[in-house]
């Protein structure tokens, strides 16, 4: 009989989504919000942070494909990668199968980076790559530099706490400051069923710095809703410039990411 110990996420005031847990792995009150690694007989491996589900070992392969992907595909030639955030390291894995001269990763909690290495290590793999360089340090300093990137994607939590300024009008700025001439920006803009103000802020951010506004969406089964969205800028013109299979993203998924429901098309466009 298994056991009944269960984990749920409160998604809003009258939502909640939970998995059966067969054991605790891990529990720590970092300097900057509670990590548990929960191990689980559907998900396999769980990471919570503040009581919100980040990644599951059975999933993370739509998030961390649908956030790195169409960028890396997007750009003539991208070499040199930013990614805030993805302390789990699955976005730099993703970026990685790239042939890019560096990544720099900029994770404020280094205890995320540390629970993932020991737990999650087939996510976490990218960091023995030597390409990769950590930064444990806030982004929105760290934007605030001469370095210039090919391609930055923004892999934070939603916009709330520390991680509200990430969406802040004055990091889209820093942010158009270090990216090359055909640069381009992604970030994830959350769920639009769920949380539409965060997919709306985003979007009027971006908008206000770069020319080329790409917003598209996937799926996402343990986040809220299971619909995710996220938002591609750049100066230049967004298309495909080489192919990529993953394990969810193809050719076709590509194409019709950017097809957006109606729904979807109304937040983006409310005033």
């Amino acid at each position: 009989m298994k056991v009944d110990f269960w984990f749920s996420e409160l998604q809003s005031e009258d939502v909640k989504f939970g998995v059966r847990v067969k054991s605790h792995l891990f529990t720590k009150e970092s300097k900057y919000q509670k990590i548990d690694i929960f191990d689980t007989d559907f998900f396999g491996r769980v990471m919570v942070l503040d009581g919100c589900f980040m990644i599951t070992e059975k999933d993370e392969f739509l998030y961390q494909e649908m956030l790195s992907h169409p960028a890396m595909v997007s750009h003539p030639d991208p070499k040199n990668v930013l990614i805030i955030g993805g302390g789990d390291g699955g976005v730099a894995r993703e970026v990685l199968r790239y042939p890019v001269k560096s990544v720099d990763l900029v994770e404020i909690d280094e205890e995320v980076i540390a629970a993932s290495r020991l737990y999650l290590p087939e996510i976490a793999a990218s960091f023995n790559d030597r390409r990769l360089k950590v930064h444990n340090m806030d982004a929105f300093e760290f934007v605030d530099s001469n370095r210039s990137y090919d391609v930055i994607l923004i892999d934070s939590t939603d916009p709330i706490g520390f991680a509200a300024s990430l969406f802040s009008d004055v990091f889209y700025m820093k942010a158009k400051k270090i990216l090359n001439e055909q640069g381009i920006i992604a970030t994830q803009s959350g769920s639009p069923f769920m949380n539409p103000d965060f997919i709306r802020k985003a979007h009027r951010g971006l908008k206000g710095h770069f020319n080329t506004i790409k917003p598209y969406l996937s799926f996402a089964p343990t986040y809220p809703s299971g619909m995710w969205s996220y938002i591609m800028a750049s100066n230049g013109k967004i298309q495909k410039h080489r192919d990529f299979v993953g394990r969810y993203i193809n050719n076709d998924i590509y194409q019709s990411c950017f097809s957006l429901p109606e729904f979807v098309k109304k937040i983006i466009e409310e005033k």
